[in-house]
């Protein structure tokens, strides 16, 4: 409704949340008139009120964007309250070695310095490049211990990493044996400290070494700001809302026995199948028609659709299946 009234007023949003639209000054007042007949009270309360003012709005896509003065040449975020958010960089640990208390607003400075081409990227890559991006994260299940059984070897209880201990975690950048290396570290304050100091590798479970395995801050931040919209057609600008075919059906969600696992797995997000319409297919499935999608042996076939018809069951972790939910589901 207030996207529809901003263009009869001839004007357009920057940003809209739940309870809140970024829009001209000008037109602040007259949106809130708009809106104030569906005050639910008994009470002439306003039902939207101007807030803040004379900021600029610098946005990169959903839930990243930033308020700021600009004036002279020099940026100035809102002292009474952050006025740039942190999703996408929140989970990052604190990279500069003397404690720079605001850190997460340097960053945001240097955005926006590069937005108006005060620096260049080069500038970001020299300033960041020595710097990587390190999460911390709780060991909260079974499986995220056992990565750390090497490193517990030998080591007397006091000095072991154990359940609901915090342990630092970096970002793929290598691919070895098609898998990516995902650095686990045990925890430490200086959160920089592990890139030069033996790791495992989460999925391998193999100590390994070097930097190189390690994510530089600056390409964490350029690839933030080149971050796109997935909503909306065009890159700069006013955008438009994309049109959308649903062409399928695929469950996803926060709910899952195994989202502790996943800050680790930052290739993708948790995908839940619909079983009995996998089961289906499954029973559908020609010799020839499995063998397309990487299911070799007739036999392997049979016994699922044995499973299936008997127990009305089918393992959903194992290797011959997964290859048809990756065809299947792509």
């Amino acid at each position: 409704m207030a996207e529809a009234r901003l263009k009869e007023l001839g004007a357009i949003h920057a940003y809209m949340d739940t309870d809140s639209v970024f829009v001209p000054p000008d037109k602040a007042q007259e949106l809130a008139e708009f809106f104030q007949p569906l005050n639910p009270y008994n009470m002439d309360i306003p039902l939207l009120k101007p807030e803040k003012k004379d900021l600029w709005f610098y946005g990169i896509a959903s839930k990243r964007y930033a308020l700021y003065y600009y004036e002279n040449g020099k940026i100035k975020f809102m002292e009474d309250e952050r006025s740039y958010k942190l999703h996408g960089l929140g989970h990052l640990t604190n990279p500069f070695p003397n404690s720079v208390e605001d850190w997460q607003a340097e960053i945001w400075q240097d955005i926006l310095k590069l937005h108006y081409r005060l620096i260049t990227e080069r500038d970001i890559e020299e300033k960041y490049s020595n710097l990587y991006a390190i999460s911390q994260l709780t060991v909260s299940t079974s499986i995220v211990l056992s990565r750390f059984k090497k490193l517990n070897e030998r080591k007397p209880w006091k000095e072991q990493i154990k359940p609901f201990n915090f342990f630092l975690v970096s970002f793929q950048v290598i691919i070895e044996d098609d898998k990516a290396v995902k650095p686990l570290a045990p925890f430490t304050k200086d959160y920089q400290k592990i890139v030069y100091e033996p790791f495992i590798d989460y999925d391998s479970g193999e100590v390994k070494e070097g930097s190189q395995y390690f994510k530089p801050l600056s390409r964490t931040i350029l690839h933030y700001v080149e971050h796109m919209e997935n909503k909306f057609d065009g890159d700069i600008g006013v955008l438009k809302r994309k049109h959308i075919q649903a062409e399928g059906l695929v469950y996803i969600g926060k709910e899952a026995n195994n989202i502790e696992d996943q800050p680790l797995d930052v290739i993708g997000a948790q995908v839940f199948v619909n079983e009995e319409e996998i089961k289906q297919k499954i029973l559908g499935l020609t010799p020839e028609e499995a063998r397309k999608l990487g299911v070799k042996h007739r036999s392997t076939l049979k016994r699922m659709k044995d499973r299936i018809m008997k127990d009305g069951k089918i393992s959903l972790d194992t290797k011959e299946v997964k290859k048809l939910l990756n065809r299947i589901l792509t």
